[in-house]
């Protein structure tokens, strides 16, 4: 494997740019803890190859997911059931996902102060 799969990011707050640029990356963080995350801004920005299954993340505590997914056009991850009801940047988070087409009907977005281009460039989206 990768390694990341085995990560402990427990304690991690702020994983903004983790793998920002990581053209190759598509490793498994399906299992990663990240409920003391707040800040995921730019996480995986230009990450083309990545397609990674975050559907069971915790994301009850993050205010900023902007451009998390920006620029992934492989990225056609399961969100549905992500609580974002205290997120409030939600800013290009999809930018140019172009194989994006998640359900996203049941997200709270009433504390969002910015959806800016959310989902500008998302040509398979939908929903």
């Amino acid at each position: 494997g990768d390694g990341v799969s085995s990560w402990n990011v427990g304690n991690a707050t702020n994983l903004s740019g983790m793998f920002f640029g990581c053209r190759s990356f598509n490793g498994d963080v399906s299992q990663w803890n990240v409920a003391n995350g707040t800040n995921f801004s730019n996480m995986f920005l230009w990450c083309s190859s990545f397609n990674g299954d975050v559907s069971s993340w915790n994301v009850a505590n993050v205010t900023d997911l902007s451009d998390m997914f920006a620029w992934c056009p492989s990225f056609n991850g399961d969100v549905s059931s992500w609580n974002v009801a205290n997120t409030t940047n939600l800013r290009q988070m999809f930018m140019a996902c172009r194989s994006f087409n998640c359900d996203l009907s049941a997200w709270d977005v009433t504390n969002a102060t910015t959806l800016e281009s959310m989902f500008g460039g998302c040509t398979s989206f939908n929903n």
